[in-house]
């Protein structure tokens, strides 16, 4: 599994999804690191920042269109699926406990700098958003980093709560 993850690269590449996996499941293991360099890198330019919201929209089943290979991941033009349906998948996925927290939360932050009309979407989920950012915040399951971007996503809630 370690050999997907020994040369996390910057953006997108062929093997980005399989990088993405083995980093997450190492987090089960006890290894956070290896998903924060994922997030550091492999999600640290436009391209693997729409790769991830792509991934995740066609992972939870938002976006239903068949893909026939990974590069649907990459196409910014192809981002037609609903935003504020992933967030209200996402928004359950900021629970402290679960391994992969960073990625979830790094999710959030990025989608709502992507969409940026989100927020004044659906009062009912901002505060279920806002109750859970706070937990994120209060406590110490998240790196400094989604501590950084957990702060963002709290402002732009107080906003618009």
């Amino acid at each position: 599994m370690r050999r997907h993850t020994a040369g996390i690269c910057s953006g997108w590449t062929p093997h980005w999804a399989d990088t993405r996996s083995v980093a997450a499941s190492l987090t089960r293991h006890g290894d956070r690191e290896t998903l924060y360099a994922f997030i550091r890198n492999g999600m640290g330019d436009e391209t693997g920042e729409v790769a991830n919201l792509n991934y995740w929209a066609y992972w939870l089943g938002i976006d239903q269109l068949p893909r026939t290979d990974d590069t649907f991941m990459i196409d910014r033009s192809d981002t037609t699926w609903d935003g504020l349906a992933l967030l209200r998948k996402l928004a359950d996925r900021l629970a402290p406990d679960l391994g992969c927290v960073d990625l979830n939360a790094h999710t959030v932050w990025a989608l709502l700098a992507s969409r940026r009309g989100l927020l004044t979407a659906d009062p009912h989920l901002n505060r279920l958003l806002a109750d859970q950012v706070t937990v994120l915040l209060d406590g110490d399951a998240i790196s400094a980093q989604t501590r950084r971007e957990m702060e963002s996503v709290h402002y732009g809630l107080s906003l618009h709560t």
